[in-house]
């Protein structure tokens, strides 16, 4: 079930072509509230959710499948760590009836994936429900990140899949990314990506000029747009430009203009 954690200098060039290539986006957005942005920047840090912490219920929901052979319980328990001593023993409990195979590799399942951090983000800066939901309603902010100025915090942006079902997950032969990339079609209008760390929750120091463009909201008040100015620069952030978005005067959306 793992997943890549780091990454080669030449896997790492590799996406970098991807990137340039365009078949990698080379930039995401994400949109905050003030009071995170002020966190991020006085950090110098994004932040890793767990899989408990995103707002989704169904986050991560699998359709697992245990109808295995002594030998496939056994090659789980082994894959998630127990000796080889251990590993025949619950498989022989399994199979007199004395412990519930199943139960047992639900929770390996889940503890799993209850270790992976996710960093959200999306494609469009101008997105009317993403200001609404993540924005405090248009008073926040969007963060334009460029994906090549900081691979270390960034590698692999990875699309959602959004699908009804949920995934038929083997412990033994499935990807574990096809799990942790699946939500419901709900929350399509949000167009995620994201980026996942099997060895990281919490905070994570990125580079400072990944971090390219600050849009305002169009509610956000003067004061806290000269807030955030401030605190960018006196906290080394200086790649950035600054734009605000502005309604459309004629139809739903938004205009999102250098300032």
């Amino acid at each position: 079930m793992a997943l890549p954690i780091h990454y080669s200098n030449d896997e790492k060039e590799l996406i970098r072509h991807f990137i340039q290539r365009g078949d990698v986006p080379g930039h995401l957005y994400k949109y905050r509230t003030i009071d995170r942005v002020k966190q991020l920047l006085e950090s110098h840090s994004i932040y890793f959710s767990s899989c408990e912490q995103l707002n989704d219920p169904f986050e991560s929901a699998i359709n697992l499948l245990t109808d295995y052979t002594p030998k496939q319980y056994y090659d789980s328990f082994i894959f998630a760590g127990f000796s080889s001593q251990l590993a025949k023993e619950l498989t022989r409990q399994v199979f007199d009836g004395t412990i519930d195979g199943d139960a047992i590799i639900k929770e390996l399942t889940k503890g799993v994936i209850s270790s992976v951090g996710y960093f959200c983000m999306t494609s469009s800066p101008d997105n009317l429900l993403m200001w609404a939901h993540y924005a405090d309603s248009h008073r926040g902010v969007c963060l334009k990140f460029e994906i090549l100025k900081d691979l270390d915090s960034f590698l692999v942006p990875v699309k959602v899949d959004y699908n009804s079902q949920y995934i038929n997950f083997d412990c033994l032969s499935s990807n574990l990314l096809d799990v942790l990339r699946r939500k419901s079609p709900d929350w399509e209008y949000e167009d995620e990506y994201r980026v996942i760390k099997t060895d990281h929750q919490g905070l994570w120091k990125i580079k400072q000029d990944c971090l390219v463009e600050i849009i305002f909201g169009c509610r956000t008040s003067k004061e806290d747009k000269e807030s955030i100015k401030s605190l960018a620069s006196t906290s080394g952030f200086t790649n950035i430009t600054y734009f605000e978005a502005r309604e459309k005067q004629d139809s739903y959306g938004l205009d999102i203009c250098e300032i």
